[in-house]
């Protein structure tokens, strides 16, 4: 009979045990979830949470403030339409577009959408979802999240920007145009060089189109490539090979190399290669030198053209593509006229932000 008690006691002394453990492991989970509370609420952005199959389970008060309606608990991937918001052109988001469909659904490993989207009392404004997987310690897909950022701001400061450009360029090309009936009205004068106002006003047209293309970007520096093929390409089409890593150079730099690009250019369509139908030409640069100090090579190389000739007097154009190119880079050019094609060289201190891609 004592051993039975024994053992009774023992069976209650476990229980209570296992009791009082549940209760700690009962009182640990709630404390997770008071802090893991506490935390989506410190955040300062909206943040919904959904399981594996798409559900939403959590949205922090953050979102209700933001959309100005309760949260949502939308059932599956399907469901998100109930959230209404359009796109930029104002056609309506489907659930599918939604970053937490992608990443559930199309097993997306970040998704991001900005939408223009409607609050609960009927106004709109711009929203940045950003979608992510939630996974365990396996990897396996156990739900997902997603930040809602309020952007309207933002979107309308690139409203008035776009303004604000537009009008610059207006004035810009206004500007331009002021200045070509100045140099056309001087040179109605008899002893004026035939082909003198066309060349002017080529130049000119150059040089605007290189601001143009600066105002519409960012300010302070342009790509490389894009400033030879905007120029290149008017006047040679695919017969210049152009090939090089991306580069970005201030904007001082990218309208010198607007004026030297036009001038090698139209050069060689004159005089040069791309005089006959066979001649070609190559516009290249590279990167050199260790990562701290870092220089540009760009070459302009001439090919299946007449040999070229030296000129015995160097104008306007020679004065670009050399001394005022180096001094506006920093850099050293050189020319030279072998037999098999005219050639111009011009090494340079390279900018701080390069990438190493072919564009």
């Amino acid at each position: 009979m004592r051993a039975e008690i024994v053992a009774l006691q023992e069976q209650l002394a476990t229980q209570a045990a296992a009791r009082e453990a549940d209760a700690v492991v009962a009182r640990q989970a709630a404390h997770r979830l008071n802090l893991f509370e506490a935390m989506m609420e410190t955040v300062p952005i909206g943040v919904v949470l959904a399981d594996a199959k798409g559900r939403i389970v959590h949205g922090n008060s953050h979102v209700e403030e933001m959309v100005r309606h309760p949260v949502l608990h939308s059932e599956d991937v399907d469901s998100y339409g109930e959230w209404v918001s359009f796109h930029a052109d104002g056609h309506r988001v489907e659930s599918r577009e939604y970053p937490l469909s992608r990443v559930i659904r199309d097993g997306e490993e970040r998704s991001e959408i900005d939408v223009h989207y409607q609050r609960g009392d009927g106004t709109r404004f711009w929203m940045r979802i950003i979608g992510e997987p939630v996974r365990n310690g396996d990897g396996d897909l156990i739900g997902a999240t997603v930040a809602l950022i309020d952007i309207d701001k933002e979107r309308q400061l690139q409203d008035q920007q776009k303004i604000l450009i537009a009008e610059l360029n207006h004035r810009v090309k206004n500007a331009f145009t002021v200045v070509k009936s100045i140099v056309g009205q001087s040179l109605r004068g008899e002893h004026v060089p035939e082909g003198l106002r066309a060349t002017l006003d080529d130049r000119l047209d150059a040089y605007s189109r290189a601001h143009a293309k600066l105002i519409g970007t960012a300010w302070d520096r342009a790509p490389l490539g894009r400033v030879a093929a905007d120029i290149v390409r008017r006047i040679a089409g695919d017969r210049v090979r152009i090939e090089g890593p991306e580069i970005e150079v201030p904007s001082r730099q990218a309208l010198a190399f607007s004026m030297a690009f036009y001038e090698l250019a139209t050069n060689a369509l004159k005089y040069g290669s791309l005089s006959v139908p066979e001649g070609t030409v190559d516009l290249a640069w590279c990167l050199d030198g260790p990562e701290d100090a870092q220089t540009i090579a760009i070459t302009w190389t001439e090919h299946g053209g007449p040999a070229p000739v030296e000129p015995s007097r160097k104008g306007f154009g020679s004065f670009i593509v050399g001394r005022a190119l180096a001094m506006e880079t920093g850099g050293q050019v050189k020319t030279t006229y072998p037999a098999e094609g005219f050639a111009w060289r011009l090494d340079m201190p390279a900018p701080v932000e390069t990438k190493e891609e072919t564009t």
